[in-house]
């Protein structure tokens, strides 16, 4: 049988092609098996160099956390790594702290101060008497205030001058005002001693029950060696409080004559001690020491040689009081280069005394600052206050010093008392002569 033209030619391209297939087949399979893995896995990112990017396929036995029985090496697929971004690698910087201080002079309570505050049913209340200044107290991020006269309780009796015991609600109260930090270590710790050697240890089982920091009394040495830190926003800030002596106690070689308690006299050996150990453990040391010559505005030559001993421990502030007037306020710089903020003498707070010196007080005003340039003191200055008192030791309350007035002035208890008027300008004097204009208000500069 003949074939025709055409079914001869497709006879010959249907053999033509099975030949084709039969060299091309073992080609493409061995290309499969060289070359693309049937496994797709995922796609990830290799940087190779600064400029070049490529897309790599990466096989399950690249991923994390696999284990294989064989080891294979290859140039083509990598293990795929986290990138670690310069922000990762240190620690993100804690937030700056700024806290504002304020810190108040002797506060002394005579009986004419609390017979005033007597209410009708037998109790006391002393915030009126306050009501000028409880706003810059309340604002205050930290407020201190050496309160001068003890609280021994009902049992003892209130009393004024020369033996004091104030009635328990001013601690209440002084709280309430917006004081954090209480200092009982003066002179007059230990007024009550004459009735009973436990008066101080009966004072700090009422103190012990106050929502407030409490300063100045401690029960034995080891109580008192044990440095009290006032922790606000991550600040830590380690307080010492000191006294000269006392009325009844003059050195702390009697304890036999106290029952319960310790008087944090000061030496140069004991500060030492401390301020070493309060710097371990704190970012600031403050001290509260009463010290000085009563009614007088000269810093004695022992108030400036302790200063600079503290200056040179490393102290950052010291805040003091005892003469009942106000003296100066300076920067000392320690053996270190450190600086440190001393208020020798905040004068008095709310008092019933004679004369227009003890009348005018300052508030010490700073900020406590913590950043990533570390711990310092700024914007030292001071809030004058005056204490109002008509004749006779009447209608007594505390307010600021830009509050006074002619009236005020021309009322007042002390021109009783003496020979020159009371006035606005003899009251800005006596701030204007004893502090140095960079720590006045602009009022008084």
């Amino acid at each position: 049988m003949r074939m025709s033209g055409n079914t001869r030619r497709n006879n010959i391209r249907r053999a033509l092609s099975v030949f084709s297939a039969a060299l091309i087949l073992p080609l493409f399979l061995t290309a499969c098996a060289d070359g693309q893995p049937e496994y797709t896995g995922m796609v990830t990112e290799e940087t190779t160099d600064a400029a070049t990017t490529r897309a790599v396929i990466t096989s399950p036995e690249t991923l994390p956390g696999f284990t294989s029985d064989t080891e294979e090496t290859t140039d083509e697929v990598t293990t795929t790594k986290p990138v670690t971004t310069k922000a990762q690698e240190t620690e993100p910087e804690p937030d700056p702290v700024r806290l504002s201080f304020i810190g108040m002079g002797d506060n002394i309570v005579y009986n004419v101060t609390y017979n005033q505050s007597k209410k009708s049913d037998g109790t006391y209340d002393f915030l009126p008497k306050y009501k000028r200044v409880e706003p810059f107290i309340k604002n205050a991020d930290i407020a201190f205030i050496n309160q001068e006269t003890p609280m021994c309780g009902e049992k003892y009796g209130y009393s004024s001058y020369p033996q004091f015991n104030t009635p328990d609600q001013m601690g209440y109260d002084l709280i309430t005002l917006g004081f954090d930090i209480i200092c009982f270590a003066n002179n007059h710790m230990a007024d009550m001693g004459y009735n009973s050697k436990k008066c101080i240890a009966d004072m700090m089982d009422f103190t012990d029950t106050l929502d407030a920091f409490i300063l100045g009394l401690y029960r034995d040495f080891e109580d008192f060696d044990n440095i009290r830190v006032y922790e606000k926003e991550g600040v830590k800030i380690a307080f010492l409080a000191y006294t000269y002596g006392t009325n009844l106690y003059k050195q702390q070689s009697e304890p036999e004559r106290i029952e319960g308690a310790y008087i944090p006299v000061y030496n140069e050996e004991l500060i030492k001690h401390q301020v070493e150990k309060a710097k371990e453990i704190s970012d600031f040391v403050f001290v509260s020491i009463h010290w000085g010559k009563e009614n007088s505005h000269t810093v004695t030559e022992e108030q400036e040689n302790y200063a600079q001993l503290m200056a040179d421990l490393g102290v950052d502030v010291i805040l003091g009081h005892h003469p009942h007037v106000i003296q100066k306020i300076e920067w000392l710089e320690g053996q270190g280069g450190n600086k440190t903020l001393c208020y020798y003498s905040l004068g008095n707070g709310l008092n019933a005394q004679d004369y227009l010196k003890n009348m005018v007080g300052i508030t010490a005003s700073f900020d406590i600052v913590k950043d990533k340039d570390g711990c310092r003191i700024e914007n030292a200055s001071c809030i004058p206050t005056f204490n109002v008192m008509t004749a006779s030791y009447k209608n007594i309350s505390l307010i600021p010093l830009d509050e006074m007035t002619d009236e005020i002035a021309e009322k007042h208890h002390c021109n009783n008392k003496e020979s020159k008027r009371t006035t606005v300008k003899r009251a800005y004097d006596i701030v204007r002569d004893n502090i140095a204009p960079e720590f006045l208000p602009d009022y008084l500069k």
